[in-house]
């Protein structure tokens, strides 16, 4: 079973991860955390799933295109109606279309976790490669907290850890979840990217950087 299959099979319920009480004071951070910086903006965002995040951001930003894999979890997010500045596209990640609009924000929420260490540079530069030179990298993702996030069950030999999730059905998934620390997303970013900044709350980090301006 794929991450693509586990994330499918998962659309119907992946909102009550957004009900979780204890997550309530860290949600309201980072959607403060995040409309201060999509205001005006033209975004793109990979990964956008149900579009929770979308619609975070929808309210204030200039416009939205929002990519996932699976058109089953865009077709949740269509559902939420955010206005006519906003569109949703089945894409791969690391095989974004050409576009015809700029993009001066991309967007990556709960997505970087997921990314397989030895991929991580392939899609820095394909994400990047869809943006404006300075343009805005926002990224929201997970930290390992001790009796609250699910066991690491292995590690690959790229050393990326995976963790088994259970699905309301009871079907059981293994699944890449990577847990960064701040000096890895430094040093992952930093090819492409400059004025990289890490913040931390009680169960999630956010990352706001900038693509670097590529000497000719």
């Amino acid at each position: 079973m794929t991450m693509e299959d586990y994330y499918r099979e998962r659309a119907a319920e992946y909102d009550d991860f957004y009900q979780v009480t204890r997550r309530k004071d860290d949600l309201a951070d980072l959607r403060a955390w995040l409309i201060e910086r999509v205001q005006g903006r033209t975004i793109l965002e990979v990964a956008a799933g149900t579009g929770y995040w979308t619609e975070v951001a929808a309210p204030v930003a200039k416009a939205i295109t929002a990519t996932d894999y699976n058109a089953g979890t865009l077709a949740i997010a269509a559902r939420r109606c955010l206005g006519p500045h906003v569109k949703f596209l089945a894409a791969d990640a690391y095989r974004l279309p050409i576009f015809t609009e700029t993009f001066d924000v991309g967007m990556a929420m709960l997505w970087w976790s997921h990314i397989e260490k030895q991929r991580r540079e392939e899609f820095l530069a394909h994400f990047t490669s869809r943006l404006q030179p300075r343009s805005l990298i926002l990224m929201i993702d997970q930290f390992f907290v001790d009796g609250v996030s699910n066991p690491i069950s292995r590690k690959d030999k790229w050393n990326n850890q995976y963790t088994v999730r259970t699905l309301g059905n009871g079907a059981k998934y293994e699944i890449v979840k990577n847990y960064p620390s701040d000096a890895e997303l430094h040093d992952s970013l930093s090819s492409v990217c400059e004025d990289i900044s890490v913040t931390r709350f009680r169960e999630f980090w956010a990352l706001s950087a900038r693509v670097r301006v590529q000497a000719l």
